[in-house]
């Protein structure tokens, strides 16, 4: 599947890292859509912002629940090690 990027993951609603993408706000109401054309500039600069900040929280929050899920599966793995490893009991009574 080479060319295929793997799904961003996000974090849950009140995670400490959890980032906040405010409003889409390409779509004007009551004029589907159609912006003046006096406002057309400033519309398309807003609508690269806001794609831009949905991009930047996207990658964030990928990465933290990435490395929280690593360690979580290092901390696992070494419950398990712990957990299976031999054990030694003395057999000398006094």
């Amino acid at each position: 599947m080479a060319g295929k990027e793997e799904p961003k993951e996000s974090l849950p609603t009140g995670h400490p890292q959890a980032g906040y993408v405010g409003p889409d706000l390409s779509k004007e109401p009551g004029t589907a859509t159609a912006v003046p054309p006096e406002e057309e500039e400033w519309a398309k600069a807003r609508d690269e912002a806001q794609q831009a900040e949905a991009e930047a929280v996207a990658e964030a929050e990928d990465k933290v629940a990435k490395e929280e899920r690593k360690q979580a599966e290092q901390g696992a793995a070494a419950s398990e090690a712990a957990e299976t490893a031999p054990t030694t009991k003395s057999t000398k009574s006094n």
